[in-house]
C-alpha cells in the first residue's frame, strides 16, 4: 500500500502543470533541484516496493523481485515523461529527468539490498 500511495503522489508531482518550472540546458544542470528531486521520488519508491515485494511474497528469490520492481520503476520514469510531453500540461518531458528517475532506482535498489544485508547479518543462526 505505502509503495502504491507514492505512486500516486509521483504522478501527481509530475504531472502538475508547471510552466514555471525551470528548462535544464545541459547535462551539466543534471544536479539541479529538480533532478535531485527526481532522484528522491524513485529512489523512494524503489525502497517501498521491494519492502513491499519481500513482505508479501516471501517464498519468491530475489531475482524475482528485482525484476518486477525495476520493470515497474522504470517503465513509470518512461511514462511520466512522456505524458508530460504529450498532455497539454505547461511542462516537457526531459531525457535528463528519465536519467535522474534512473539514477533514483539504483540508488533505491542499492539503500534497500545495503539494508537487507545489515538485516541478515542480525539474525540468529539456529
Amino acid at each position: 500500500m505505502p509503495s502504491i500511495l507514492w505512486t500516486v503522489v509521483i504522478l501527481v508531482l509530475t504531472l502538475l502543470p508547471g510552466n514555471y518550472i525551470p528548462r535544464v540546458g545541459s547535462f551539466w544542470n543534471l544536479f539541479s533541484p529538480d533532478k535531485l528531486i527526481h532522484i528522491f521520488l524513485f529512489s523512494v519508491l524503489v525502497v517501498l516496493l521491494f519492502s513491499g515485494f519481500y513482505k508479501q511474497y516471501p517464498g519468491r528469490g530475489k531475482r524475482y523481485i528485482t525484476v518486477k520492481v525495476l520493470a515497474f520503476s522504470i517503465i513509470l520514469a518512461i511514462i511520466s515523461e512522456l505524458l508530460q510531453a504529450l498532455l497539454p500540461l505547461g511542462r516537457s518531458g526531459n531525457i535528463y529527468d528519465i536519467i535522474a528517475d534512473f539514477a533514483g532506482i539504483i540508488l533505491g535498489w542499492l539503500i534497500f539490498f545495503q539494508y537487507l544485508k545489515k538485516k541478515q547479518k542480525k539474525l540468529p543462526v539456529n
